[in-house]
């Protein structure tokens, strides 16, 4: 089965997710943009309401957002990531040095969460990288964990029909990466998409009243969704401290990626 991260902008929604079943705990302001960076002390209420036993995961906005910045740890210190399990960065607008502007910021964070790369679906219209770059960057950093799969629009629901992701997905398992499944997801595409693999199905609207991400998370729409995830998928999401476990028997590499987690300390 497959594991449902609902994101959220309060402490008071991340309580409505747990009470709906949520595997992840993400934590972004849907206002900023498809990865808003939520402020520093929503992440700490929202830690201090989730179990331990409960990954949380933080959006940081765009890479685009901390060019020129002098010091991302003078905007985001690494204290403030204590608690954290994952934190992502999205590639609209990147520049073609993306690779190294990554790498810089990750440098300046230090050790702490683990990464997940994030590739848009529509990476074309959001000016970025495209899916194959972004996995073949996430492979190759041993402090990233996983990679997510998301749109940088959400208007015009899933664009999962122009590439082979069943082989995008295999091949991210294969270097022991999870993958998370987001970008405006319905009932019917989790249902569509379940075949696919992933590890993770990330949701915001869907888990909000009337479906508007901008409304509040409803723990009824989470539950409903957490039946649906939970009976769809084929390998379950084992995540601790930033690391993903082990899936099944059948899955080594991810045992491996764990140790190597270990061994940096996320």
């Amino acid at each position: 089965m497959a594991g449902l991260l609902v994101s959220v902008r309060s402490a008071e929604e991340a309580e409505a997710a747990l009470a709906g079943g949520a595997t992840v705990i993400d934590v972004k302001e849907p206002d900023r943009g498809p990865l808003g960076r939520a402020d520093v002390s929503v992440w700490s209420e929202v830690r201090a309401v989730t179990p331990a036993h409960v990954p949380v995961s933080v959006a940081l906005g765009e890479l685009s957002d901390w060019a020129g910045v002098s010091g991302p740890r003078r905007v985001v210190t690494s204290e403030a990531f204590a608690g954290i399990s994952y934190r992502k960065l999205g590639l609209a607008g990147a520049r073609r040095s993306w690779i190294d502007d990554w790498a810089s910021c990750r440098c300046a964070w230090g050790r702490g969460p683990a990464w997940v790369a994030v590739a848009y679906a529509d990476w074309k219209s959001a000016d970025a990288p495209s899916v194959e770059e972004v996995l073949q960057a996430a492979v190759s950093i041993p402090d990233c964990a996983g990679l997510l799969i998301d749109t940088y629009d959400k208007t015009v629901g899933h664009a999962f029909e122009s590439c082979d992701w069943r082989s995008l997905i295999d091949r991210s398992h294969e270097y022991g990466r999870f993958v998370a499944l987001a970008g405006g997801l319905t009932e019917a595409a989790i249902a569509r998409l379940a075949p696919l693999g992933p590890d993770l199905f990330a949701v915001r609207g869907a888990a909000c009243r009337d479906c508007d991400r901008r409304a509040s998370v409803d723990a009824d729409r989470v539950a409903r969704l957490a039946r649906l995830v939970t009976s769809s998928g084929k390998w379950p999401l084992v995540p601790k401290r930033g690391v993903i476990l082990q899936r099944d028997a059948e899955r080594p590499a991810l045992r491996s990626h764990a140790e190597r987690g270990n061994e940096l300390g996320i």
